[in-house]
């Protein structure tokens, strides 16, 4: 009877020993997948915001072509990889040194707006990858810009004539489209020129502007002197017909419709008929 109750403490304490070992294991498990679901949380738990578009990488079977992930919450398995692009239209700025048609060096400001194809995610992903701003956009914007400044002179490229931007848009567009991102402009927003030329060309600039000036004020003037001729000659017609129509005896009978008034006047004091010249009455006197 002692040896079965021996028995039986040694195995109560033997299933409580092995409760207590699972107990631990289980706590250890525990713990060990909260520690992974907390150093995994970003890798698993992935958010898309607005604005943004995301491309999965499989472990097992690479980039998914098929499918670009919109904004929202997406659960992943830890071993794939969400890529999250700005699908937004951006602009970025860059400086550049470049040698005129002349060989004579200028600073140029370029900012470019641009987006990548949300159509052609994927491809842009597996092609070129998260850096197609350095990658493609600037470096092709810059060989374009060195390749069209090459082909004018400081001047020109100072003042933007021939058109100049429109040159430098339409060729950045073709050469960066064609690797799945969108160029909607390429502004030239700052021109530094060395300071002797820059110096040269605006006091160049500054007396064309006078030059102009100069020729509006001739053609005001001459504008001026064919309106006070062409008034001087309808002067001159006007007279000649008025000198046609006065006669000796016109001008007699306006005498004595003027003398008439002048006599029925209140101021009129005395009239002498036939003393004046030609026979015209005489007025004498007035109130005043």
């Amino acid at each position: 009877m002692a040896y079965d109750d021996e028995f039986d403490e040694y195995e109560n304490a033997l299933k409580g020993d092995c409760q207590r070992r699972f107990q631990l294991y289980f706590l250890i498990f525990l713990v060990a997948i909260g520690l992974a679901l907390a150093l995994l949380w970003n890798r698993i738990v992935v958010t898309v915001h607005s604005g943004e578009a995301g491309v999965l990488y499989r472990w097992v079977s690479g980039t998914e072509m098929s499918r670009i992930y919109g904004e929202g919450l997406h659960i992943l398995w830890p071993w794939n990889q969400m890529y999250i692009y700005n699908v937004r239209l951006q602009t970025k700025e860059r400086n550049y040194t470049m040698l005129t048609k002349d060989g004579l060096p200028i600073e140029l400001q370029i900012a470019v707006r641009y987006k990548p194809d949300l159509r052609l995610l994927p491809l842009l992903h597996v092609t070129v990858g998260p850096e197609y701003l350095d990658k493609v956009v600037f470096p092709e914007t810059e060989a374009v810009l060195r390749r069209v400044v090459g082909q004018y002179t400081p001047e020109e490229v100072y003042t933007s004539q021939l058109g100049f931007l429109e040159s430098v848009v339409i060729s950045s567009l073709t050469g960066v489209e064609e690797r799945y991102v969108i160029v909607d402009n390429v502004l030239v927003r700052n021109v530094e020129l060395p300071q002797a030329v820059k110096l040269a060309i605006e006091r160049k600039l500054t007396l064309s502007e006078e030059q102009k000036a100069y020729r509006y004020r001739l053609e005001i003037e001459q504008k001026e002197a064919e309106r006070k001729a062409i008034e001087a000659e309808g002067i001159r017609k006007y007279q000649d017909i008025v000198k046609k129509s006065l006669t000796e005896d016109l001008l007699r009978w306006q005498g004595v419709q003027a003398t008439k008034e002048l006599a029925t006047s209140p101021n009129s004091k005395t009239v002498v008929i036939g003393s004046g010249k030609d026979g015209l009455p005489l007025i004498l006197g007035s109130d005043r």
